[in-house]
């Protein structure tokens, strides 16, 4: 079977295998009638995912199986599964998250002609279980549309910050020294960026992908979790000198407020799930960039037993069940 060489979907992956299970089936639904390719550039340098992998790929031919000779960690191996990608385009998508079904059709459709240097595609956010959407979408983009790319750092590029909303150029992509961004939790944001300065970037108003969220502990990285998110404004740094100050701090702050960083319900979800304690927050909060009310809701909220806030969160979701849209098949 020969692959499409418009579009390839290239998926890191760690040790979730029940995760990327149903990752790869929602891809290999929506990609096989397009022949579209999926490399998984596998981080684990063991056997975690071999038998699932080799029975997927009896089912798909055009899946493979790259297995890192050593581990490569968050952002190596996100960039290693671009490169590993030999198609015009790559779609970069996370092992716990779920294509929908016309999601390749859309994005193919979306590249044809003149291609745009980066397509942002747009997602909706789901709880754990991938069976209640949390949010619609990320981006309340009513029609797709076409916007300079300092526009869209300063107060969209946030969104990018989750891999299957990034559609990359393979051949813009190798022109970006991708040092400066290593370590910062975001590198194929900071690579995506610098490779489209100058340029515009397409935005996909309909969510093409469900985003696994609602609680820390549906991340990999989830014991780091003040690191990742001050690795935001790391990365924001590195794009100084291609993009005015202004947009970037502009980037920073729209990142701030989309996530809420500083709140006191921020505090509250990250002692829900043990990622605030007194401990963390001497170490991030006190001296981090906070306010003083900031700084007073997370010492209160850092000496408060989670089951608090773990009581609290459960009454909310209870709430939220009887509104939220239902999904199910992923």
């Amino acid at each position: 079977m020969t692959p499409n060489p418009l579009l390839a979907v290239c998926i890191p992956t760690y040790r979730r295998p029940d995760q990327l299970r149903r990752c790869l089936e929602s891809v290999i639904r929506s990609a096989a009638p397009h022949r579209v390719a999926i490399v998984v550039a596998d981080d684990a340098t063991d056997d975690t995912n071999r038998a699932l992998l080799a029975e997927l790929r009896e089912r798909y031919p055009l899946l493979s199986h790259h297995r890192n000779p050593a581990n490569l960690g968050i952002d190596g191996n996100i960039l290693h599964a671009v490169d590993l990608c030999t198609a015009r385009h790559a779609w970069i998508l996370g092992e716990d998250d779920r294509m929908l079904p016309e999601g390749v059709p859309a994005v193919l459709a979306a590249l044809g002609g003149e291609p745009p240097p980066f397509l942002y595609v747009n997602y909706a956010s789901v709880d754990e279980t991938v069976t209640l959407v949390l949010a619609e979408r990320s981006l309340p983009l009513d029609a797709d549309a076409e916007v300079p790319a300092e526009r869209f750092l300063a107060s969209q590029a946030w969104s990018a910050g989750f891999i299957g909303a990034c559609v990359v150029d393979r051949a813009l992509w190798g022109t970006v020294d991708r040092a400066p961004f290593l370590g910062t939790w975001y590198a194929h944001v900071g690579v995506i960026l610098r490779s489209v300065a100058g340029r515009s970037v397409r935005l996909l108003a309909r969510p093409l992908v469900l985003n696994r969220c609602g609680s820390a502990r549906a991340f990999t990285w989830a014991g780091s979790t003040f690191d990742v998110l001050h690795g935001w404004e790391r990365m924001v740094d590195g794009l100084r000198g291609t993009y005015p100050d202004a947009a970037c701090d502009a980037a920073v702050a729209s990142f701030r407020r989309a996530h809420g960083i500083g709140t006191a319900r921020f505090f509250a979800y990250l002692r829900a799930d043990g990622a605030l304690d007194p401990a963390l927050h001497a170490r991030w909060v006190r001296g981090g960039p906070y306010g003083r009310a900031s700084r007073l809701a997370s010492w209160c909220i850092a000496r408060t037993p989670p089951a608090v806030f773990r009581a609290a969160r459960a009454g909310l979701t209870a709430v939220r069940r009887a509104r939220l849209r239902r999904v199910s098949g992923y």
